[in-house]
């Protein structure tokens, strides 16, 4: 590092006359140098297979480059990226080229930017999509979105369907003003504040939904069919929880779970536990739309219906990594049927292929998205973080799932007009319950 440091002083030295001494808000700090050995070296040292170091030089040349133009420099002075390079001189280089583009055109550039683009050009070299680079706002949304973001609004999940843009509640959340006020999976909401609900997505309805904490906002929704009196809720600041169950007709346990966040499989303890003293004698884990999240929690969640191997990984250069069941943790002992769709991926596979290849419970759906590949995070000193792909996956049965996902047992294929998590208009669902039915609990 000390050595890093010194070689970027000397260029910042060389390059600049004191007269024309860049201001204080472009200065190529040890911060940044930090940063941008961070980004070099964990890709070289950490990443699922071999890198060239000349193929990280390019890239992070490109990145450069390609910054500088858009920021109105057409023709950048800096030195050509050469077709070979070491480990060292290619490390030099970067830090040489980003500390040129810092004194040369301080004017009109920013700083973390150049070394953030630098960076991003490094992941963008690999041809990785699971590689990236987050800036602080955006990591601190990564973050929340796995931990739990807290907004102000009723509490429910929302589907809009695509063709007559109908708002359906697929799900209220424990202790919500949703569920405080009546509200029900299933209900679709006519009218917001007496006004119609927006067209378009999901979000859309969300945001009319939410406001300060302490506020009202009055939902009219009707049910089968028959409108129902509006009801006044009033907004609370609300964690979306990553799992959801209520016990369904014949006494089948409906598990949904989003993601696979830091409290997933706490929450997924409580949820089991609620559906047996609700008398669910079987269950079926909703997947669908599940784009993963924590290996550990997939862990977790996993052991509730899987013993012995959950996934095994291999890092390079490593031996491969035996992840198993948690011995703690008590099997569900009932029968079980896993929905998936085109994207269930990552952690959510994960399971999915656990409970198949253990024969475990049935795998019902679509195939899933195909994703075999672990991503770790690695800080940066700004506040943002590098995520990179460190290994690969296989399920217990030795499956490489990426790029080819996993074929359900029982293949449904989904209307456009179901609605997910709604006995009677989810064919998947449907057929899981069918099938659970047939089973002795």
């Amino acid at each position: 590092m000390l050595r890093l440091v010194a070689f970027v002083l000397a260029c910042l030295l060389a390059g600049v006359p004191a007269r024309a001494a860049a201001p204080a808000r472009a200065a190529l700090g040890p911060l940044d140098v930090i940063a941008l050995e961070i980004g070099y070296t964990t890709v070289l040292a950490r990443y699922y297979k071999p890198v060239d170091p000349a193929l990280l030089y390019a890239g992070a040349h490109r990145g450069l480059i390609a910054y500088l133009k858009a920021h109105g420099i057409a023709n950048p002075a800096l030195p050509p990226a050469p077709a070979r390079t070491d480990r060292y001189a290619a490390e030099n280089a970067i830090a040489r080229d980003v500390a040129l583009a810092v004194t040369r055109y301080a004017a009109r550039v920013r700083t973390s930017d150049l070394v953030d683009a630098t960076i991003a050009g490094e992941l963008a070299a690999l041809h990785d999509p699971y590689s990236l680079l987050f800036k602080p706002a955006a990591y601190r949304q990564f973050v929340g979105f796995l931990d739990g973001r807290a907004v102000a609004g009723i509490g429910a999940e929302l589907d809009v369907d695509p063709q007559t843009h109908a708002v359906r509640i697929v799900d209220v959340f424990p202790g919500s003003p949703a569920e405080a006020g009546g509200l029900a999976a299933g209900d679709v909401i006519t009218a917001i504040d007496g006004n119609t609900p927006p067209a378009g997505t999901p979000a859309a309805v969300s945001a009319a939904l939410r406001g300060a904490p302490g506020t009202t906002v009055r939902i009219t929704v009707s049910r089968n069919g028959a409108a129902r009196d509006p009801v006044a809720l009033v907004r609370r600041t609300i964690v979306a929880p990553d799992v959801t169950g209520r016990v369904l007709e014949g006494g089948i346990g409906y598990v949904r779970l989003r993601s696979f966040g830091a409290q997933s499989a706490k929450q997924l303890d409580a949820v089991l536990a609620q559906l047996h003293a609700g008398g669910a004698h079987a269950f079926v884990l909703d997947l669908r739309a599940n784009g993963g999240g924590y290996r550990d929690d997939a862990i977790a969640v996993a052991s509730h219906f899987v013993h012995g191997t959950i996934v095994t990984t291999q890092e390079r250069g490593a031996p491969p990594a035996v992840f198993a069941a948690k011995s703690t943790t008590p099997l569900i002992g009932a029968p079980l049927a896993v929905l998936v769709d085109g994207n269930t991926a990552s952690a959510a596979e994960i399971v999915a292929a656990a409970v198949q290849d253990a024969h475990a419970g049935t795998v019902i759906g679509e195939k899933t998205f195909g994703k075999g590949l672990v991503q770790e995070t690695f800080p940066l000193p700004d506040g943002g973080a590098i995520k990179l792909t460190v290994a690969q996956y296989r399920t217990p049965a030795g499956r490489d799932i990426d790029r080819v996902g996993i074929t359900p047992d029982v293949t449904v294929v989904q209307p456009a007009e179901a609605h997910p998590g709604e006995a009677g208009n989810d064919p998947q669902l449907d057929r899981a319950l069918a099938l659970l039915a047939q089973r002795p609990g």
